[in-house]
């Protein structure tokens, strides 16, 4: 009896073991959606984006199953502040004000306390998954003349990739504010590389009014 049970035990395991990536994805896909910003008001982004936030740079770790599991009880609303979409690789994700874990694990997050959509450096964070339609990871199939939008639910600003770099973690000089409209996209590069960084480099061509569709 006891080998038996013993039997279902390691099948259940190993059945876990097997479905947790699986689970992993299904779940940050359902997050981006759950928070996409056109769920709020411009009025509530607005109010979000003048609210403090944490910036932990050096506490950033890869996600795990759990981590996605108990995210969805960390992360609230008043985080939310926008939303980038970059067509050519299909990438939608809801931008939250701060780079902390629990953000990373939902969409983009902002890279500095001063920053704003359509002035100076706009620098956005973002996780790369071995799925690779998952959060940033598309980022690394952007490529030169791409467009990025980016919106605060009033504004529409339209940024076009004017350059794509690999560059050391420990270069935080392209996250320093700038006098040119200009966007900054940060992700991991390879595992194999963790100390390595992608970077997209993206100039404003165009600022609208946000239309609802």
């Amino acid at each position: 009896m006891l080998r038996k049970v013993i039997a279902v035990i390691c099948m259940i395991a190993a059945a876990i073991m097997i479905a947790a990536p699986f689970l992993k994805y299904e779940l940050l896909e359902a997050s981006t959606e759950k928070y996409a910003a056109v769920r709020l008001s411009p009025e509530e982004i607005k109010e979000n984006s003048e609210k403090p936030a944490q910036f932990e740079m050096e506490a950033i770790q890869p996600p795990s199953v759990l981590d996605t599991v108990m995210n969805d009880n960390e992360v609230e609303t008043s985080a939310i502040v926008g939303q980038i979409d970059i067509p050519s690789v299909n990438l939608s994700l809801p931008i939250l004000k701060g780079t902390t874990n629990e953000n990373l694990l939902v969409g983009a997050t902002t890279m500095r306390e001063d920053q704003w959509m359509g002035l100076g450096n706009y620098a956005l964070a973002g996780h790369h998954m071995k799925k690779d339609t998952l959060l940033f990871s598309p980022i690394l199939r952007v490529e030169k003349g791409a467009f990025i939008t980016v919106t605060d639910l009033t504004y529409t600003y339209t940024y076009e990739v004017t350059k794509l770099d690999v560059v050391h973690e420990s270069r935080t000089d392209i996250l320093e504010n700038t006098v040119e409209p200009v966007i900054t996209l940060v992700t991991c590069y390879k595992s194999d590389e963790p100390e390595k960084r992608f970077i997209v480099h993206g100039v404003l061509k165009k600022t609208e009014e946000f239309n609802r569709k």
